[in-house]
Parts: structure tokens; sequence; C-alpha cells
């Protein structure tokens, strides 16, 4: 493949290549038609204009002539530069910020402004942040000193201030050079080890396509990079190598880098057998489902969340009024949605699943990982239910995730619902579906509720989502029982 030397570098680019190398390699070179839409670049997205809106102000313009006019903001500035040598680098500043200085348009200057979404600043916002703070710097003759970050915590707009150093000045141009050598290389970077940053990037699929096929370590479920790495360090460079390993023979070279890595050593080895050979591994075989197979019926839970404000919005609930061994009829099986449109409306939330927990008295909830059970025992705590209350609840919670690591070795990157109801063969109603695109839909829905005070066609998507996740539970607790 040939490689383009004159491919700009831009701030696009550089915030690819910190998050993944082989990212960056791809967005200049890669086939465009294995690249696919993500839910989560829209939301960072409209979170980026939900923070910036926060600055609107009347003075504010568009472009580097609102900054010669002096506008309190600017707007959409574009700007290039040679941060290093024989290499133009290219900016896209969606704000920036009038502040004290002197700049060449007066007792004025600009300081570049960035949003982020999570908990903490990252080294990507600091470089990207120290990025256009150099541009800025020699578009006004004047040094940028700080730049600001911000970020919604609960609906509330915060402002960081981040010092732009000379360390950060030299890291960034370090960075800048691995980058351009990078992008001049006719092969494509390796695949990160840390695997868990794939998940919302969009050329996911190429990439696990490539790692299926080579027999990366990345791939076992369980095997994160530190682990690959001290793998690599006793010659395991492969799935094929880590499941013809003896046991007792891995145990001894991984207890020598902490006895958390030889504890799980079988796991990691029955886990590259089960997947190098596509076959299921029973595990604990003396042992029996007695609470899915002594039940009657059925209550499966999902819950729908906006983690940026700790609001879970939508509890879906289902309904089977029989055992597992009998053939369900999915069309048939009820789905009772119930949302909670605001934060504080909890007490009228919490009484509509209490009266539903306590109509299907007895009967077991399903769910699919911790998230369900914690989520509702504090919502009960906070609506002052009582010890016992509690107690009770918790006694009737059965997560079929557990369930499926203690008895079940499968050919699976991860033990996530999604991997585990495909491989049984489940398949969601709405395809390219996952939880960031039901926030978005609801986050859509809100806005149009506003507008319309109408119910649009993404809450019921949210609907058909959620109960799905609901039945995909349920089979996978059926595929259980059927196992038996």
């Amino acid at each position: 493949m040939k490689c383009n030397k004159s491919k700009p570098i831009n701030d696009h680019l550089l915030r690819s290549w910190i998050r993944c190398r082989r990212k960056a390699w791809l967005e200049i070179y890669g086939d465009k038609q294995k690249k696919f839409w993500t839910a989560h670049s829209t939301l960072q997205l409209n979170h980026q204009i939900d923070c910036f809106h926060n600055l609107a102000q009347k003075s504010y313009g568009i472009g580097i002539q609102a900054c010669e006019e002096g506008k309190n903001i600017a707007y959409g500035i574009r700007l290039q530069y040679p941060l290093i040598k024989n290499r133009i680098i290219k900016g896209n500043l969606p704000v920036l910020r009038k502040t004290s200085g002197e700049s060449i348009w007066g007792s004025f200057s600009y300081q570049p402004v960035l949003a982020r979404q999570g908990k903490k600043v990252t080294r990507e916002q600091r470089l990207i942040l120290m990025m256009t703070g150099l541009l800025i710097s020699d578009l006004q003759k004047y040094q940028v000193q700080k730049g600001l970050i911000l970020h919604k915590e609960n609906e509330i707009i915060k402002v960081e201030k981040i010092r732009l150093s000379e360390n950060m000045n030299i890291e960034l141009r370090e960075s800048l050079l691995n980058l351009e050598k990078d992008i001049e290389s006719k092969t494509p970077p390796p695949i990160t080890s840390n695997r868990k940053k794939c998940t919302i990037c969009s050329w996911r699929k190429d990439c696990d396509t490539l790692a299926i096929k080579e027999g990366y370590l990345s791939e076992v479920s369980g095997i994160g990079a530190k682990r690959e790495l001290l793998l690599n360090k006793i010659g395991i460079n492969n799935i094929e190598a880590l499941a013809k390993i003896k046991h007792y023979k891995l145990k001894e070279k991984l207890d020598k880098f902490g006895t958390q890595h030889g504890d799980i050593s079988k796991q990691l080895i029955l886990q590259a057998q089960s997947q190098s050979t596509n076959k299921v591994i029973k595990l604990n075989t003396a042992k029996e489902l007695k609470n899915l197979k002594q039940a009657k019926g059925f209550l499966i839970y999902d819950i729908e969340s906006d983690p940026d404000i700790k609001h879970d919005f939508l509890h879906g609930f289902i309904r089977i009024p029989n055992n597992l061994y009998k053939e369900i009829n999915l069309k048939k099986i009820k789905y009772s949605p119930l949302l909670n449109l605001k934060k504080d409306t909890e007490n009228s939330l919490w009484k509509r699943i209490k009266r539903k927990l306590n109509h299907h008295e007895g009967l077991p909830i399903l769910h699919y990982g911790e998230t369900e059970p914690i989520s509702l025992l504090k919502l009960g705590l906070r609506q002052g239910a009582s010890t016992d209350e509690i107690e009770a609840i918790k006694k009737r919670f059965i997560d079929i995730h557990v369930l499926i690591r203690e008895y079940w070795c499968l050919p699976v990157r991860n033990y996530g619902l999604k991997s585990i109801a495909e491989f049984i063969g489940f398949e969601w109603e709405q395809s390219n579906t996952d939880g960031a695109r039901a926030l978005l839909w609801w986050r859509q829905w809100k806005k149009s509720r506003r507008l319309n005070n109408i119910y649009s066609k993404n809450l019921n998507a949210i609907f058909k989502y959620n109960r799905d996740d609901c039945i995909a539970t349920l089979m996978i607790a059926k595929w259980l029982i059927d196992q038996e």
C-alpha cells in the first residue's frame, strides 16, 4: 500500500493517534467501506455543543474576523503552522475565548476552549489543548498561558483552567514526530493490546477480523494489555500457544509476577482452548442450576441509563409465567417499560416498581450483570425502604452473567450480554444498536418532546432495544437450562 507523505497532520488525526496508533493510520489509508458510524461519536459531538452553548454571549463572531473585532467569543477558526520541521500542522478550533494579554489586535488575547466527557482530564485533551494553544499563539503573536476545558456534571457546566507548560509542549512535539513516522509507514501499527478502547472505535470490525485471524492474545477474555505483556515475556505470543501450555507450568511462570496472575492461569488456558477450537467447555459439572430449574415463573429486568447525570431513565420488565423447559413464544411476551422522565420523580417510580414486584411476589428476578440490582436497591434505600424489604428483593435476584461464568467457558471475546446472546443465536430486532445508541435516542427524544410535546419514534426504538435486552437475558437463561 502506498503511503501519502503530503497528508496533513491535524487535530483529528492526533486525537486518533493518542487513542490508538493503528486508528490514525487507518484514518488515512484504511478502506472507508470498513469504517462504520458509532453512536458514541454523535454523543461526544452533542456534549461538546451543549458545553459550548453555555459560553454563548451577545459579543461573539465567526472566524478570525471575530478576533480582529475583539469579540468575547470566536467560533470556527481554522489554523495551520509548522509545529515540527517540514510538516504543516492544521487545527480546527471550535471556540476561542477572549482574555487578558497583548495580541496583534489590541490589549487582549484569546485562549482555546475544549469540551470533555469523563471524570478526569486525559492526556489526549491536554495535548490537543497544547496544540491549539501553539497555533493561536502564532496567530495572535502572544503566548497562550492557559486553556479551558468544559465538562458537564449533573447538568451544570464546569470550567477547568489548564496551564500550558513546557513539559506539555515537549510531549506534544514528540507525539507529533512519532505520529509522522507512523503515517509515513507502508504497514499499519499493531493492534492495541488494550482492546477495551476498541468498543467505541469505528474501525473495530476491521481490527477484530485481523485479531481473530492472527490469534491475538488480546482476543482472550481475561487478558488485557498488562497481562498480554507478561505472557509475551514468558514466550506465549498467541492463543494457540496459550491453549497448549500445561496449567502447572503457566501458573509457576505467572506466579513470579504476582499470585493474582497465577491464580487464573487455568481459566486463561481453558478460555484459549475454547476460542481456538470454537467449542464450549463445561465447568463445575457437579453443580445444578436449582434456582432456575425450580422456579415456576420469572421476571426479567433491564435498565437504560444516562451516566453523565446518573439517571436510570428506563426500567424494563418482562414476565414469564412458567418454567424455562417449555418453548417460549417471543412475540407473546408482555413487556412493561417503566419510564422515569426526571431524576426528581423517583418516588413515583419506586412505587410503580414496588407494585410490580409485590404483584409477582416470589418470582426470581433475572438480570445480566451487577448494574440492575445495585441501581434498584439504591433507589429503594433513597426512597426509605426498610432493611427487610431490601433484603427480600436482594434474595430474588439471579445474575445470569455470573451463572454463565461459573458453568461454561465459551468461544467468545468477552462475556457481555450481546456476545453471549449472539453466540446462542439470538438477534436484536434493530441492527447496530447498543447502550450508546439507546442513550442517543433518549437525548434526542427529550429534545423533540420539549419542542413538539409528542412521543417520537426514538422512544419506541428505546423500548424495542430494552425489550430485546430482557429477552436476550431470558434466552441465555433458557440456554443454560437446555444444556442440563
